[in-house]
């Protein structure tokens, strides 16, 4: 019989990693395999724990809920709405 214990979770995991990267599920697997991808659980800089995903020199991080690229900038007012449709969370 197979173990799926964290079946879900990994599958939910590939996910996120993919929509952070803008890369399709079977390429984050590959890219794991092939060691082009690299994944690390931090806190940042406000405390909040996260998942650090590297690929090719591009980085990303995936917070329960949420994915923040380096390029993604928040509004310069947090009651200022960015419109949505990014990942800021709005």
């Amino acid at each position: 019989m197979e173990n799926r214990e964290m079946f879900d979770e990994i599958n939910a995991l590939v996910g996120a990693v993919a929509k952070a990267m803008e890369i399709g599920e079977g390429e984050v697997i590959a890219a794991i395999e092939q060691g082009r991808l690299g994944m690390a659980m931090i806190t940042d800089e406000h405390g909040r724990n996260c998942i650090e995903v590297t690929q090719d020199g591009r980085t990303a991080r995936v917070y329960q809920g949420a994915i923040f690229r380096p390029a993604d900038q928040p509004p310069a007012d947090p009651d200022e709405d960015c419109g949505g449709g990014c990942s800021c969370g709005h």
